[in-house]
């Protein structure tokens, strides 16, 4: 079978902003001065009880600046945003037959918009502008639910991709309509603690398939160039 070549940034690049979102992140989580959406008390940051976003609020809930916590978690949302945009942008180029370049357009123009959004989510701290913060934040996973089931076609379509790429990619893609539904129909955050929580933990949940994903696409581009 003829080789493809893939630009190594299309591989290397996004596992580097993975690794920085990692480490800035856990050095955000314990700089994090405390107070939840509940509990203006608590101190620190809870795992359960602190949404993501919470860490990129300029003032924390009890009024503390939140200065570093705030510039690591923002910087590095809009250093995957752009990073996640490109991949989206420039990976369609690999899908080239006449089964697979329409689905990967259209998964492409989808994942660039998830990933511009996941950007807005750090340019807009939801202290300051709330209501286009709650757009970016929601608006990023349903426009990667479509590239991603986009793409999990067309893996499953290219000749040259294992189908355990496209089936990483599918559960993707049901964990973001899971998450959908619990942010959507789920309890209110600001009813009780289980609420609080099941909506805290689902967030991350879903942000941990999303870099799942990512990697194992990046490992599908690997294997494929190799």
């Amino acid at each position: 079978m003829k080789k493809i070549t893939v630009n190594p940034w299309l591989i290397e690049l996004p596992r580097m902003v993975l690794g920085i979102f990692v480490v800035l992140n856990i050095i955000a989580m314990l700089s994090y001065p405390g107070g939840t959406y509940l509990d203006d008390a608590t101190v620190g940051y809870s795992f359960t009880r602190n949404f993501l976003s919470d860490l990129g609020r300029t003032l924390s809930y009890p009024g503390e600046v939140n200065f570093l916590s705030a510039q690591l978690f923002n910087m590095t949302l809009i250093l995957a945003g752009v990073v996640f945009a490109n991949f989206y942008l420039h990976v369609r180029k690999i899908f080239t037959a006449d089964n697979q370049r329409t689905l990967a357009l259209i998964g492409s123009f989808f994942g660039v918009l998830g990933g511009l959004s996941l950007a807005g989510v750090g340019l807009t701290p939801a202290d300051l502008y709330l209501d286009l913060h709650i757009i970016c934040a929601n608006w990023l996973f349903r426009f990667f639910f479509v590239a991603s089931l986009c793409y999990s076609l067309v893996i499953f379509r290219h000749p040259q991709f294992e189908n355990k790429f496209a089936m990483g990619y599918l559960v993707f893609t049901f964990s973001i309509l899971i998450y959908i539904l619990i942010s959507e129909l789920g309890p209110d955050p600001k009813v009780n603690q289980f609420a609080l929580t099941l909506q805290v933990v689902s967030q991350k949940m879903i942000l941990l398939i999303l870099m799942g994903a990512i990697y194992i696409q990046t490992m599908g581009l690997k294997k494929l160039h190799s």
